[in-house]
């Protein structure tokens, strides 16, 4: 069998999962002729200049690194998606390959390599298309969620089913950890099914087509985080909306977490204030079916227990 040139689009430490993956090949199956990743963004309070984990993986093995500008009001586009096309196709791509890239790879680029382009996504597709399957499948309470590797199409997650792969959701899995499983194992499904992929011996799974709508997991945003302290105070008290919290917290720590906003009492030199202040929750967990509530950190504040956070500020519900 020739040389595969692979043409790889990834960003996160997750790519870098599968960039490790594809190395162990034997180079007279493929070849990583080079890799796409966003450009460097401004990171923390400092706005300092980040790179991507894949660019700085790309540049340690000495391979071939390209960065593209997407588009300002829509940043899962190229804002110059010629540009793109024009400057890949001295590469000779023969496949692309994507994991967790983010900007949709133009189609163009896709049909003109040999074997076409194929994604690896943290989900079971068609269930939870879109950029943030991982939080969304914990959040809604999914006691399953997967790995499946689909062909590159104009649309997003919509392609052929080429293999795929299921785990249980359990009680404690947060989405940082789970994610990192499951592109783990997406990683091995990649390495195991590519040799008969382009020798076009592999047995595609038959499709399962559906009447209804699926969900779509769109990206998460630090407002998705907020809950009324009300909401919180009576999980709190007598249980309810727990489980929901619960599943929250988990879905969405590290970022954005759980947050509200709450009425405290300040006490200054000479007088009592009341003021409204943010509130985020680094610990909870659930205990008789209710929300017991371990760490927080008001803002601008260093984190502390609950209990300490009550005794200072007395809120309503110690």
């Amino acid at each position: 069998m020739q040389t595969t040139n692979i043409l790889f689009f990834g960003s996160t430490t997750d790519s870098v999962i599968v960039l490790e993956k594809l190395l162990t090949l034997s180079d007279k199956l493929v070849t990583l002729s080079a890799i796409v990743t966003q450009p460097p963004r401004p990171v923390g309070r400092e706005k300092t200049m980040t790179p991507t984990p894949v660019e700085l993986w790309a540049k340690q093995h000495g391979i071939t690194l390209l960065t593209f500008e997407s588009n300002p009001e829509k940043p899962w586009l190229y804002a110059d998606e010629q540009l793109v096309i024009d400057a890949l196709q001295p590469v000779g791509a023969d496949l692309i390959i994507s994991a967790s890239y983010g900007i949709k790879i133009p189609t163009a680029t896709i049909s003109a390599a040999k074997f076409g382009g194929i994604n690896i996504h943290p989900s079971i597709l068609p269930h939870w298309r879109g950029a943030d399957p991982v939080p969304w499948a914990i959040l809604s309470g999914d006691h399953q969620t997967g790995v499946s590797i689909v062909t590159l199409t104009e649309s997003f997650d919509e392609g052929k089913i080429l293999a795929q792969e299921k785990i249980p959701i359990t009680p404690s899995d947060t989405s940082d950890p789970l994610r990192t499983n499951l592109f783990t194992m997406g990683a091995d499904l990649l390495i195991t099914m590519l040799p008969n992929y382009l020798s076009g011996k592999l047995n595609i799974p038959p499709a399962h087509p559906t009447q209804k709508k699926l969900a779509y997991a769109r990206k998460f945003t630090r407002d998705d985080g907020f809950e009324t302290w009300e909401t919180i105070a009576q999980a709190i008290s007598d249980g309810k909306d727990a489980g929901r919290i619960e599943r929250k917290f988990r879905a969405l720590h590290p970022w954005p977490g759980i947050w509200t906003k709450i009425e405290i009492n300040e006490n200054n030199e000479n007088n009592k204030t009341t003021s409204e202040k943010r509130l985020k929750i680094l610990q909870l967990h659930l205990s008789n079916g209710k929300i017991i509530i371990d760490e927080v950190q008001r803002e601008g504040k260093k984190p502390v227990s609950w209990k300490q956070f009550a005794e200072a500020y007395f809120p309503p519900i110690a």
